[in-house]
């Protein structure tokens, strides 16, 4: 590499000081207030850094690298400036391992981010409530997409590390919900008939339920309410191996509802009547629907035969699972569905291949109530309406930017979760609040 392009003597101790990252020297470049050149406490001294493949110290640099980062500087509680911080950093080759390259070790900020940790948290802050764009612009900084789900699962993780440990409910409920295209399960935990969402996860895999499955204790979940996807019913059944996983009612309601409204999106066009999805799957029995709005399902029917068997169909559906059933009488119904409603051959395949799992939660003394169904299904349609964003900024918006329920056993403290109600109108809130904020 030759001779170091700084020295010792060239280091603004004053520039350094008003920069404050204990890591990291400043150049005296001649720039200005917001123009930083820095390099780590190591570029002026002897040690040689540690090979992290093989733990030698026979290292050596072998390319220096600009980074150019956007950092915040608080002048006192109220004012900031937030500047342009350009860091040399070293790259090391390994002797021992010979080819082997690594950067130097520093902890200022994450690999690839272009943000200190410092101002990547006030943006994961901001962004758990409001637009990124908004946040980004707020602090009058780019709005980087390659950085904001390194910024957000940081921030995430550090929240996490302050929360109580999850105590592990009497039944576990896994959820499936759709945010713009991608389904994701939904942990909701039930203690005394109170319920509590717990935590949303990335993906349907059987290695990551499995991963969060195993923060519970295992005996204490008796039942397990899984929606009826294979890897979700394989890890229930691999991590709790006492309690009883079951397939419910409301699930399979969920999953018909879901049809329906799929065939309304295809034979519904130019529906004479407002809020059609939630008319046209609202029980009749509740007694919600007005004789208008009746009149008009009624008149919009007419000229739209398909959608007519679809709607009479998932409400004779509604009506069945509504009091007393029995897995013979949905086996009738879906016998009944006719073979141009496509959209309701997954409920087919729920009752095929579910049917033990069904049985069982039919012989659960306490069963689900209608109260869990219409939460599940305010939650549900609440985080479909939220603003598109990746997964990390989904679930900080989520559980991470309002307080979960806490309890103390034993002088133990644990977190239930969220209480869905709390946990719905807190989204529904970002949700506005984030719409609004795209006409400012």
């Amino acid at each position: 590499m030759g001779k170091k392009l700084y020295k010792k003597e060239d280091v603004s101790y004053e520039k350094t000081a008003a920069l404050g990252i204990g890591e990291l020297q400043v150049i005296n470049d001649g720039g200005d207030s917001q123009h930083y050149v820095a390099v780590h406490n190591r570029y002026f001294q002897k040690g040689r850094c540690v090979c992290p493949a093989c733990g030698s110290q026979q290292t050596r640099s072998s390319k220096v690298v600009r980074r150019k980062l956007k950092d915040i500087i608080y002048c006192d509680e109220d004012n900031y400036e937030v500047i342009d911080l350009i860091f040399y950093q070293r790259y090391m080759r390994c002797n021992k391992c010979h080819n082997s390259v690594f950067p130097e070790e520093v902890t200022f900020a994450k690999k690839g981010c272009r943000y200190t940790n410092r101002l990547a948290d006030k943006l994961a802050d901001g962004t758990f409530e409001h637009s990124y764009q908004k946040v980004c612009d707020h602090y009058g900084v780019p709005a980087s997409t390659a950085s904001v789900g390194e910024i957000m699962r940081r921030r995430i993780k550090d929240r996490e590390k302050s929360m109580f440990p999850l105590r592990a409910p009497e039944a576990l409920c896994i959820v499936m919900v759709e945010f713009y295209g991608v389904e994701c399960p939904l942990i909701i935990g039930i203690w005394n008939s109170k319920i509590y969402c717990m935590d949303i996860l990335s993906d349907t895999s059987e290695e990551t339920c499995s991963a969060f499955f195993g923060k519970l204790k295992r005996n204490a979940v008796k039942t397990v309410y899984v929606d009826p996807v294979d890897s979700l019913y394989s890890a229930a059944n691999n991590c709790f191996p006492t309690a009883n996983v079951v397939v419910s009612g409301e699930a399979i309601l969920r999953y018909a509802r879901n049809a329906m409204m799929e065939v309304i999106r295809s034979d519904g066009k130019r529906f004479p009547i407002m809020k059609k999805y939630w008319a046209l799957t609202e029980p009749r029995s509740l007694g919600r629907i007005d004789s208008r709005i009746a009149r008009n399902i009624e008149d919009g029917m007419k000229k739209r035969p398909r959608l007519r068997q679809a709607y009479n169909l998932h409400q004779s559906l509604m009506e069945k699972l509504d009091g007393d059933w029995s897995v013979n009488e949905l086996k009738e119904w879906v016998t009944s569905i006719p073979n141009e409603i496509t959209e309701f051959d997954v409920v087919k395949d729920i009752v095929e291949y579910y049917e033990p799992e069904i049985t069982r939660y039919l012989e659960i003394d306490n069963q689900l109530k209608n109260d869990y169904r219409f939460q599940v299904q305010g939650i549900c349609d609440a985080i479909k309406e939220m603003p598109k964003c990746i997964f990390d900024v989904l679930r900080g918006r989520c559980f991470f930017n309002t307080d979960p329920d806490n309890v103390s056993i034993d002088g133990v403290s644990y977190r239930y979760g969220i209480n869905s109600k709390r946990f719905r109108n807190n989204i529904i809130e970002i949700t506005k609040r984030i719409n609004e904020e795209k006409y400012l």
